[in-house]
């Protein structure tokens, strides 16, 4: 799946406008989270899921309004992500 591709079904979640307004930082955004996670050992397969896509959604929302030197996902993002990193351990 593209980042476009990704970034649509975020898009989705988010509940964004159809509009490609926010399209260059949602994209921005969206690429961060989705290596964040690649980097903590989630595959791509599982990040393309429905739970990884929630998951990736969650932490883009998460970071939509950063505010300097203060960036933290939230809980909800935490729980969305363990039980894929925990299937990967098995």
């Amino acid at each position: 799946m593209s980042d476009d591709e990704i970034l649509e079904k975020v898009k989705i979640g988010l509940k964004a406008d159809d509009s490609d307004y926010n399209d260059s930082e949602l994209l921005i955004k969206t690429i961060a989270v989705k290596q964040y996670m690649l980097n903590a050992g989630i595959t791509q397969i599982a990040l393309e899921s429905e739970l990884g896509i929630a998951t990736l959604t969650i932490g883009v929302n998460d970071i939509w309004s950063l505010e300097s030197g203060e960036i933290k996902f939230s809980f909800a993002f935490d729980m969305c992500l363990m039980p894929q990193l925990k299937a990967i351990s098995i």
